[in-house]
């Protein structure tokens, strides 16, 4: 027998809560303590955290998260963002930043879901969707937050709901992803997305000097190399990659280069004095410096703790 769907009855701002409540119902399920797990057949990461966190530096790969319920403090470069409860947040591109949970209770928990964005599906779209997407002119910037509509929502929600449902995953996982990114594509941040993925754009050429900057960090820098390469003078090179990035090359590099050195020293077991050469450093002094000043405490105190955590 047919059944009239009731949704025209709500409200989209009500359409949205209730999703969210079955969503965050759904999480606390899979995480029932703080915790962040992967779903590699998903390529989805869900999170949860049961009270507030330190600042925790570390690298963003191109992302976009989907907030349920906390809060969460930001810090990339000088730009310092909050990010809250029915929000995404959008980093299409690698970038440096540190994170710290500031609301958040075991009985309200930080919940949400995230995925890698796949540069080749956006700049197909991009491609596809031609002039009808969004033109704005405001620069384009490393990090964004946008507010959620229904539909956005609702395509979450059913990627979060493929996660019991593996036998639809190889049919439907393209799909939701690619909608998602359509959806973002065509929000209020859509101009800037589109700038990362057109190969023309003064946009890209950034990220091209910041893949350069990933693949050759424990190197010297040489702007004026970087520049010639992406067809940029020096000057304009340095502006966009501030604008984008917040941080001027060098901070980015070094940021960078702490964040490799902490890892290799983590996983790797290696100490700090060869740990700062292997990542480009001349000074074991300026490095613990640096270190100190990016992660709260000196290299072997800072492991030391972190290992203590876990």
């Amino acid at each position: 027998m047919y059944t009239e769907d009731p949704s025209h009855l709500y409200s989209e701002a009500q359409r949205i809560e209730i999703l969210r409540q079955q969503m965050v119902a759904q999480l606390k399920i899979k995480l029932p303590a703080t915790h962040t797990e992967e779903n590699d057949a998903l390529g989805v990461r869900i999170f949860r955290s049961d009270g507030p966190t330190a600042k925790t530096p570390g690298v963003y790969e191109p992302i976009v998260c989907f907030l349920l319920q906390g809060e969460k403090q930001i810090s990339v470069g000088s730009q310092m963002i909050r990010y809250q409860p029915m929000q995404y947040l959008l980093v299409p591109v690698t970038l440096p930043a540190s994170g710290r949970v500031i609301k958040a209770s075991s009985d309200q928990p930080y919940l949400g879901m995230a995925f890698n964005i796949d540069i080749k599906t956006l700049s197909d779209l991009v491609i596809e969707l031609g002039d009808k997407l969004p033109v704005g002119a405001d620069q384009a910037r490393g990090i964004n937050i946008g507010d959620m509509d229904y539909s956005m929502v609702s395509a979450f929600y059913r990627l979060l709901s493929l996660m019991d449902e593996s036998k639809d995953i190889p049919i439907m996982l393209p799909l939701l992803k690619r909608e998602i990114l359509y959806r973002l594509l065509m929000s209020e941040v859509g101009s800037q997305l589109r700038d990362f993925a057109l190969l023309d754009s003064q946009t890209h050429r950034i990220v091209k000097v910041i893949d350069q900057l990933r693949q050759r960090f424990n190197e010297p820098l040489r702007i004026k190399e970087l520049a010639e390469l992406v067809h940029m003078s020096e000057s304009a090179l340095y502006q966009g990659f501030k604008a984008v990035t917040s941080m001027t090359p060098l901070q980015f590099q070094k940021q960078l280069r702490l964040n490799e050195a902490r890892r290799i020293m983590l996983y790797d077991g290696i100490e700090a004095s060869t740990a700062s050469y292997k990542v480009g450093y001349e000074s074991p002094s300026q490095f613990s410096r640096e270190y100190s000043r990016l992660f709260g405490a000196p290299p072997k105190t800072d492991i030391s703790r972190f290992r203590q955590s876990l």
